[in-house]
């Protein structure tokens, strides 16, 4: 199985999908490197969270589902897994497309935010990008730090090191946007429409956070529990609640496949 996953993802794999998803990961270090004097900087937990908002928050969940089951949802589609399905049992093959699907998302987005981090806390005060400008606001580098610990939810983990909370944060975001990803994946093999199948987990990101704000539960926020930096410091298992809800679709979704398989549309 193990080797059969790692084929799948070699075989996925190509320099023009590595290009494409690099053009897209440097659209944060393009707005950060034009608009980097517009702006007051008060360290380098500032300039990560710079890079981490906006169009980020926005495109994290279309482009998460896209990684991998854009394309899978294709294949449905070309009805390639009725050719395949006689060559590999269906319940194998899906279970190494799940599991590429899982692991590359996890890798991209891992990727992409563990560099901005590194870029954030390493490289950007060596090169001296932007200026801190503290003593105007009566502020000193301890106090920055110090206070960064209280900012927004994960940021706790700096008090035991930037490296950690880097490492950490990164496989967080790495880890929502692979189980948005497998809720698209799943909806994909159920629902007759692709185009609904892979609008789901955004509208779910979306529209629930909109939805769970309106109730007065701005804790549980989709968007909050993957990039918090709009919203004051919570306890960070606020963030699990919304998580663990998704999984909990998800594994919904995989028992209802699983046992509706041979009646599916997509896949017969």
């Amino acid at each position: 199985m193990n080797y059969s996953i790692i084929k799948e993802i070699k075989n996925f794999l190509s320099l023009k999908r590595i290009f494409i998803w690099l053009l897209l990961m440097s659209w944060p270090f393009i707005y950060f490197m034009i608009q980097r004097n517009n702006y007051i900087f008060h360290g380098d937990y500032d300039v990560f969270t710079f890079m981490m908002e906006g169009i980020v928050i926005l495109a994290f969940v279309p482009l998460a589902v896209l990684v991998y089951t854009g394309s899978f949802s294709q294949e449905i589609k070309n009805r390639f897994l009725v050719y395949t399905r006689l060559r590999i049992p269906l319940r194998k093959m899906l279970a190494i497309k799940f599991s590429a699907n899982f692991l590359l998302t996890f890798s991209v987005f891992f990727i992409f935010v563990f560099s901005y981090f590194l870029f954030s806390f390493y490289i950007q005060p060596s090169l001296e990008l932007v200026p801190y400008n503290l003593a105007e606001y009566n502020l000193d580098e301890a106090k920055v730090i110090e206070g960064s610990y209280r900012q927004h939810t994960f940021s706790q983990l700096l008090e035991y090191g930037p490296f950690t909370y880097g490492f950490l944060y990164s496989c967080w975001v790495g880890l929502n946007a692979a189980v948005y990803a497998s809720l698209g994946f799943f909806l994909v093999l159920i629902l007759e429409s692709q185009f609904l199948a892979l609008s789901i987990p955004f509208l779910l990101y979306l529209l629930g956070s909109f939805v769970l704000g309106a109730a007065g539960i701005i804790r549980f926020r989709f968007v909050d529990a993957v990039f918090p930096f709009s919203y004051m410091q919570q306890p960070i298992w606020t963030a699990f609640v919304p998580l663990l809800f998704i999984i909990l679709v998800c594994t919904v979704l995989c028992l209802y496949a699983s046992k509706h398989l041979d009646r599916l549309n997509n896949v017969i």
